[in-house]
């Protein structure tokens, strides 16, 4: 089962990651809206190669440093292009507004849809998605989160293919993955996994706490938000 709305909007478009995420979904027959923060000729050159894929292509600015009156793009891309099915955001580029903005769109389509958070292992957005994927089941709405290694401001990181992020956000916005929510699927060549966890009093290694992290959003997403 596919989301009953076939547009998918993807942050940070004008990087090499979001370029290749939207082309992605291009090949899987979404119409995609291409945010971006700053360089439009890039967001305008992947929309032109989204085109030749005989789907449409929509490009708006969404600027955090712009917040909340940028997250309006949302707004945008759902009049152009007829509704929101997908978000995929990628590193840096989306904030809680963007993401429930587009929750709205989902549950009012009564389709569900799909939520895929490309992050670096320290950011909160990571731990925000197991929530969201509780929060959001109710409304057959999948939360999934791609996990890459920590890059320049480009996103561009030596050793990693932008092709394989890539083919894991199609994977988790296909009907192949309509019953993967809450995961997080990470794609970094083993890097995380190589980085020593911090020491206990005892001398045992254990992963670092970040429940206080966590709950720090739990707050900010009551059900009556989704609706509203």
């Amino acid at each position: 089962m596919h989301p009953s709305t076939r547009t998918a909007v993807v942050t940070g478009s004008d990087s090499p990651m979001g370029r290749a995420v939207a082309l992605a979904l291009a090949d899987d027959g979404f119409d995609v809206g291409l945010a971006y923060a700053a360089d439009r000729d890039s967001a305008e050159s992947t929309a032109a190669d989204v085109r030749t894929r005989s789907v449409r292509a929509a490009v708006q600015r969404m600027d955090l440093a712009d917040l909340p009156d940028s997250a309006a793009a949302v707004d945008e891309f759902a009049r152009e292009l007829g509704g929101i099915g997908v978000l995929v955001s990628c590193p840096g580029s989306t904030a809680v507004e963007c993401i429930q903005r587009a929750v709205r769109y989902m549950i009012a389509s009564g389709g569900g849809g799909r939520i895929v958070n490309i992050t670096t292992a320290s950011s909160g957005l990571g731990g925000l998605t197991g929530l969201l994927a509780a929060e959001l089941a109710r409304y057959s709405i999948t939360v999934n989160s791609v996990v890459v290694p920590a890059a320049e401001p480009d996103f561009a990181c030596p050793g990693r293919d932008d092709g394989e992020v890539a083919a894991v956000a199609s994977y988790l916005t296909a009907p192949a993955g309509m019953f993967v929510t809450g995961a997080a699927y990470v794609v970094d060549g083993a890097r995380i996994a190589m980085i020593p966890h911090s020491l206990t009093e005892t001398g045992t290694r254990r992963p670092p706490h970040r429940a206080n992290r966590i709950r720090s959003y739990t707050g900010r997403w009551a059900p009556t938000r989704w609706t509203r």
